[in-house]
């Protein structure tokens, strides 16, 4: 259907679409940060995305239908905007803006109260201009002081201290990291879709919110069905009651969907268990998508998820010395084998894309294959260009670093299309896997001059902008925005990665400038509980501090690393991780009835792992049980009662976002109610 038929133009839609993108960039971090309500934004099904566009389907579009027919927005509209929606999502909450302004100005407040630090960045090369104040010591910089703080009355926000030097320093990095992950997300899906059949979960619950309605209908199917409303309305309830009982606790009862079961696991060795095993609750937002992953996907990661919480349980109890740090271990061998295993498995579809790179295009596929190789080659060697001429990297490690951002990227993009998970990042501990356990024995050869305190520096910077962020991650959203937008053709589709490209460069000034706005006007939460604004965020760039400090002591040894041999062993856990996902990964390709999945070994040991496993343990039984005695048809009859689980919890969440700007609209207090993980 083309996006002109019936009535709005491709640019009225985006326009649309950059409407709601606006309201995501502005409400999020009021509502994360200065209301520290429940996050909104926070996850691959961004509620403030999704509920914008219901209200949409469910009410504008609807209205237009009855009364302007000419004026309805066409199928093809609904998924630019849904797709405009989703790419918008990643900025102002978890994935950039919480972390990037945060850090940077926090990091020059740190820097101007320590000489030690300000020597060491000249030493390093570090720009002055990739900060708002100088770096110097003792220097009364206000620009970062009062956004760490706050604004004094009557003082205007330093807007141009950041305009003249961060941001276009930092958003030409940005958009370096987006050329590269938008030509990646157009490179790799026709192999995984076509070729591969991945099931992409996220796009099942998407999908029928874009479906045309049938005849003189005035919605999709799916909002026709009865299990689907009794679905939404009742886990709507179950949350409705759960806010109420917060602030009428002894008149309105909530039915429970957490529990503690600490008291039962008292003894050995059962107390060394971790605590996720004994506590935790239902999330009908992971129930729900557990229901469309594989069976052996869904299985496979809360297996994962006990099977190394029973292992952490024997090494707490029975093993003199032991760290839970070997589950990271084992995670960073388990990405390396995944990566390479990805990029085999699409080596040919890989060869095609650069053979239609150097040659003519005759058909469309072959010109969108170009495109997208040409603009993944072209973000990546911006990144290396950012790095060595803006970062002073050296250029080995500017290609290292360069080949970790493609891999978590691309192993990001992989988990969630093969997983559907929506709470998930990856989890590396916060550092480049092997970079600094090489640094560590460089130090110990005395050849530390291989490893420049830039690199050090910068390191910790893209491993936070690819790593830290990838909870909401780009390359994720425009994966999914592009599979949306498959049936709008190959020549859209080019179209459509240029248009996501420039929702996320305006993104990034407009609610940049929100984030400015809040930091400067208010020093911490309404409630008063977190100070400064973003606290977490400020303190990202604080390894790249540490790592400075101990380069300049010459001895650049770990805490993680400060028995002789653990570098060592770090590299045996490793392999052992690579080995084990390795063999899994075969087995699965092997055979379709082999049950375990090597991407539960990456939710294992991680916060969201340990949060969602419950949750897609029902959803996994759920379906299984289903298949099992009631057939592929009964599954199939099921769908919207699954889906109006997830859009329920959906709605449930932006409901306890607006209830309490009502409350302080009308001078009354409010208590956060938080639905889904922070």
């Amino acid at each position: 259907m083309g996006l002109k038929k019936h009535g709005l133009s491709y640019l009225t839609a985006v326009l649309i679409g950059l409407i709601g993108s606006c309201i995501v960039w502005v409400v999020t971090p009021y509502n994360n940060f200065v209301l520290a309500a429940g996050f909104i934004s926070d996850s691959y099904l961004p509620v403030a995305a999704l509920f914008l566009f219901l209200v949409l389907v469910l009410l504008i579009n609807p209205v237009l239908r009855r009364f302007t027919p000419r004026l309805v927005l066409s199928r093809g509209q609904l998924i630019v905007i849904l797709g405009i929606l989703l790419v918008a999502s990643v900025l102002p909450g978890q994935g950039l803006h919480r972390i990037l302004p945060h850090a940077i100005a926090y990091t020059n407040l740190e820097v101007s109260r320590s000489p030690e630090l300000v020597a060491l960045y000249e030493e390093a090369g570090i720009r002055q201009w990739l900060f708002p104040a100088a770096l110097e010591y003792d220097y009364h910089a206000p620009v970062v002081e009062y956004f760490v703080t706050e604004l004094p009355p009557d003082e205007p926000i330093p807007w141009m201290a950041w305009i003249s030097g961060p941001v276009p320093a930092w958003m030409l990095l940005m958009l370096a990291l987006w050329l590269m992950m938008a030509g990646l997300a157009l490179v790799v899906l026709p192999q995984w879709r076509e070729n591969e059949r991945l099931s992409f979960p996220l796009l099942t619950v998407m999908e029928p919110m874009v479906d045309r309605p049938q005849g003189d209908r005035l919605f999709p199917e799916l909002f026709y069905s009865k299990m689907f409303w009794i679905a939404a309305g009742v886990v709507f309830v179950l949350h409705l009651l759960m806010g109420l009982n917060s602030y009428y606790p002894e008149r309105i009862p909530a039915i429970p969907l957490s529990w503690n079961l600490q008291n039962l696991f008292a003894d050995d060795p059962l107390r060394s268990l971790p605590g996720h095993i004994h506590t935790n609750q239902i999330y009908f937002l992971f129930l729900g998508v557990a229901f469309f992953m594989p069976a052996r996907i869904g299985f496979s990661i809360w297996f994962f998820v006990l099977a190394y919480g029973v292992y952490v349980m024997i090494g707490n109890a029975y093993l003199p010395i032991f760290s839970t740090e070997t589950v990271r271990d084992h995670r960073w061998g388990a990405m390396v084998v995944l990566t390479i295993a990805i990029i085999w498995l699409g080596r040919l579809h890989w060869a095609r894309v650069a053979r239609c790179m150097v040659r003519a295009a005759n058909v469309a596929a072959d010109r969108r294959d170009r495109i997208a190789g040409w603009t993944f080659v072209a973000g990546c060697f911006a990144i290396f260009l950012w790095l060595v001429i803006v970062g002073r990297v050296q250029f080995w490690w500017a290609l290292f670093l360069l080949g970790y951002a493609v891999s978590c990227a691309l192993l990001i993009s992989r988990i969630v299309a093969e997983t559907g998970v929506p709470f998930l990042r990856l989890d590396t501990g916060g550092q480049v896997p092997f970079l600094k356990i090489i640094g560590t024995h460089l130090a110990e050869l005395k050849m530390l001059w291989f490893l420049s305190p830039a690199t050090l520096f910068f390191s910790t910077i893209i491993t936070v902008l690819v790593e830290q962020a990838s909870r909401v991650s780009p390359s994720v959203m425009l994966l999914h925005a592009h599979a949306l937008g498959e049936k709008l053709g190959p020549r859209r589709q080019g179209k459509l990665a240029t248009t996501l490209i420039l929702v996320l460069l305006i993104g990034f000034v407009v609610c940049g400038a929100a984030h400015l706005y809040y930091g400067y006007n208010h020093g911490g939460s309404l409630d008063g509980l977190e100070r400064p604004l973003s606290e977490w965020g400020s303190q990202r760039f604080n390894p790249a501090n540490t790592d400075l400090r101990r380069y300049s002591d010459g001895h650049f040894a770990l805490p993680y690393f400060q028995n002789p041999d653990r570098w060592h062993l770090g590299f045996g856990h490793a392999a052992f991780g690579a080995v084990l996902a390795g063999v899994l990964y075969w087995l699965c390709l092997k055979s379709p009835v082999w049950p375990l999945h090597p991407v539960g070994i990456l939710m294992a040991g991680t916060f969201f792992g340990n949060q969602a496993w419950v949750s897609i343990f029902f959803g996994w039984l759920f379906k299984v049980l289903l298949l099992r005695y009631g057939g592929a048809l009964v599954y199939r009859s099921v769908k919207p009662l699954v889906l109006g689980l997830i859009l329920g919890e959906v709605i449930a969440i932006a409901f306890w976002a607006i209830e309490p700007v009502v409350r302080i609209w009308l001078g009354d207090i409010y208590i956060p109610l938080e639905i889904q993980p922070r």
